[in-house]
């Protein structure tokens, strides 16, 4: 399966929150996607297949030289093919072309396979939130890499 990615547009707001919905305890609301689409220091980035079938997504923010990663999902039939791994690595090679030399992002404490993909990607654990996710009361991890 080729993988094209591509900006997202207004178009593609119920494909993505098909799948953020099938994703989070707390989902994002159309407002919030419609914010980070409309923020000219925000990215949506999309991951398709070759018949245009949304994969998955990830939103980031690039303020100066800090990328923080805000939201990366992908759909649950497509999980484990190695697609959250292109989006991430699409978002550190632009946030660097852009000049980023630090990258951050808070995950739930308890998502493994996440914290296992930004650890792959050399993300270290730099802090707690404690009770971050107000959903579960969960904490969240802090991580960043460096450049």
């Amino acid at each position: 399966m080729e993988i094209r990615l591509t900006p997202m547009t207004e178009a593609d707001l119920a494909d993505v929150l098909a799948i953020e919905n099938s994703s989070f305890p707390t989902p994002w609301s159309i407002r919030l996607f419609l914010n980070e689409l409309e923020n000219p220091c925000s990215r949506i980035i999309l991951a398709k297949d070759d018949a245009g079938i949304l994969l998955g997504y990830v939103s980031f923010r690039l303020i100066v030289d800090e990328a923080h990663i805000l939201n990366l999902a992908v759909h649950k039939l497509f999980r484990r093919e190695g697609i959250a791994k292109k989006l991430l690595g699409h978002v550190l090679e632009f946030a660097k072309e852009k000049g980023a030399n630090i990258f951050l992002l808070e995950v739930r404490n308890l998502n493994i396979a996440a914290l296992k993909l930004y650890k792959g990607f050399g993300f270290r654990e730099a802090g707690i939130r404690k009770g971050y996710y107000g959903d579960t009361g969960e904490d969240a991890i802090l991580m960043e890499l460096v450049l």
